[in-house]
């Protein structure tokens, strides 16, 4: 295997200049910094990135906690992170926290023990915040996505879940409803808490009274958003139906829609459903209606999660940045 001083011999200058090159440093001219590329390709030479990491206190890796790996919904957060990360001349780790707190706090420490030079983490669970607070306290750079913990100071990349429900309200308002319910996602996250406090602010602003009551789920899913609906129907036999339900997520909508059809309930005819997050999935399912729903700019969160990573990274002392994005209103065919 060649070395750095098989590479100097070969272009007939000094190892000092090679590993100029190699760090994209100064100082070396355009005729020996040519030969020195075109002796490293004749010899195949690749340098080693663990003694570069040890001189120059970079690794050029970066880690990436999600909750899950196999999750359609985070395909598009990881595309936006892998194109990002390449351009910069970085390269990315990805774990699965499994929505365990001491999964991610031991990734967090595999991170930040000099493997990688900063790290992103994705998920909105309140139980992640005393995480959040403790790291805060770290020199390590990190992003946080979708998690807002008020007392700490930390780089945070946020959806506007509010301003998502304020959308679905308006849009539901405007087809004449006034009986509006909430199915709640996830009630442990902080996205699911935001989506229902942005319902009932939404509700109040136009002289709504929330309907009835707000079903809270413990997780995003089609069999709770199944039973959900399933129980509300049974209480009330039926009658004194809303003129909507707004779902904290697409699969609780799904879930949801199947109790109402199993009831002979019409979509949107007899109810008009929504839900949050624009899942794909459903949209190969030809025997689910096209939802009514909100898209985020998942792409766009992880390019930019990754922006102020790096740029953290190159700057120690930058100030911490919270960026919010706006999600928008797809129209389907359930309202």
């Amino acid at each position: 295997m060649a070395t750095i001083y098989d590479v100097a011999k070969k272009a007939g200058v000094s190892k000092t200049l090679v590993s100029r090159v190699l760090n994209n440093q100064p100082g070396v001219g355009l005729e020996s910094r040519t030969r020195i590329v075109e002796a490293m390709q004749e010899l195949h030479y690749k340098p080693n990135t663990l003694a570069r990491s040890l001189v120059l206190q970079r690794t050029n890796l970066v880690g990436m906690i999600l909750d899950s790996l196999t999750e359609p919904y985070f395909f598009d957060v990881i595309k936006g992170v892998e194109d990002t990360v390449e351009e910069n001349g970085f390269r990315v780790i990805f774990c699965s926290g499994r929505n365990d707190r001491r999964e991610k706090e031991t990734y967090i420490d595999f991170f930040s023990n000099g493997t990688t030079d900063g790290a992103i983490i994705y998920g909105s669970d309140l139980d992640d915040a005393d995480l959040i607070r403790r790291r805060a306290q770290m020199d390590f750079p990190f992003v946080v996505v979708e998690n807002e913990v008020e007392d700490a100071n930390v780089n945070n990349v946020l959806i506007d879940n509010t301003y998502g429900s304020k959308l679905i309200v308006d849009h539901l308002v405007e087809r004449g409803c006034k009986r509006i319910m909430h199915v709640t996602g996830a009630k442990g996250t902080k996205a699911a808490l935001r989506r229902w406090q942005g319902y009932l602010v939404s509700m109040e602003h136009h002289g709504l009274k929330k309907y009835q009551s707000v079903i809270e789920c413990d997780e995003f899913g089609i069999e709770t958003g199944y039973e959900a609906v399933r129980r509300f129907l049974k209480e009330h036999d039926g009658r004194g139906l809303p003129d909507a339900i707004y779902f904290g997520a697409d699969n609780t909508a799904v879930g949801g829609m199947m109790a109402l059809e199993e009831k002979g309930i019409r979509i949107p005819e007899d109810i008009r459903i929504a839900g949050f997050d624009d899942d794909k999935r459903w949209d190969m399912d030809k025997s689910v209606k096209k939802l009514t729903t909100i898209r985020q700019p998942l792409y766009e969160v992880g390019a930019k999660a990754v922006e102020i990573l790096l740029g953290q990274i190159r700057d120690p002392e930058s100030p911490r940045q919270k960026i919010i994005m706006k999600p928008e209103l797809v129209v389907g065919e359930t309202t």
